[in-house]
């Protein structure tokens, strides 16, 4: 919204009576909390991922061999 648009709203809300005023901040109130719902980003806890992966491969070696593998395939 422009500066100028924003103003004339100012200027509307200032010729509300009192009453039409707190509905007026109410409804606002209520458009706020909906756009922080849809706009928050949920939090990672990225130290759940610690030993997640636990077990996956039998040894080292059999990891090491997995992602040798991987790699390997990035290149064809």
């Amino acid at each position: 919204m422009s500066t100028s648009q924003l103003d004339l709203v100012v200027n509307q809300v200032k010729l509300l009576p009192p009453d039409d005023l707190v509905k007026l901040i109410k409804k606002v109130a209520e458009l706020l909390e909906q756009k922080q719902i849809t706009t928050e980003k949920p939090v990672t806890n990225y130290a759940a991922f610690f030993g997640a992966g636990k077990g996956v491969f039998a040894s080292p070696e059999e990891a090491d061999r997995f992602i040798r593998e991987e790699r390997d395939a990035w290149d064809k």
